[in-house]
């Protein structure tokens, strides 16, 4: 009876470690240089360069914020308006899908973001800026 219960143990603890193990993490670079861009309809419309010490909290909003959704097949989101944003050599797109908001790593993964984390950087993009071009 006694080898049941630590075979029983010593299975959930191997199912434990297998589910926790293949989690995939938002790989944010640190941010020398941060860029935002609208993309509507396929074709950049604004691009907005941004102030590192500015970007810094909403950073860290998305990293302790997001949540692992699925896989990412595609260069950038299909069918939706979405917010590029260039930090260092890395490209991630925000976006609005069904109801549901997402941040996306191209072929790392898309991860579920809150919708008033969505908001922010959709609606102060302006107050984040340092350059403008159009």
């Amino acid at each position: 009876m006694k080898k049941m219960g630590v075979l029983v143990i010593i299975l959930i603890l191997f199912g434990v470690y297998c589910f926790n193990s293949n989690k995939k993490t938002l790989d944010l670079p640190d941010t020398s240089k941060v860029e935002f861009g609208h993309v509507h309809g396929g074709a950049m419309t604004t691009v907005y360069e941004c102030d590192e010490s500015k970007i810094s909290s909403l950073i860290k909003d998305i990293e302790e914020k997001s949540s692992y959704s699925k896989e990412s097949v595609n260069d950038n989101p299909n069918g939706v308006d979405y917010i590029k944003v260039k930090m260092d050599t890395k490209t991630y797109y925000i976006c609005e899908r069904n109801g549901k908001t997402y941040i996306e790593e191209p072929y790392n993964g898309i991860w579920k973001i809150p919708s008033d984390l969505y908001k922010t950087i959709k609606n102060n993009k302006d107050k984040l800026i340092v350059e403008y071009e159009d």
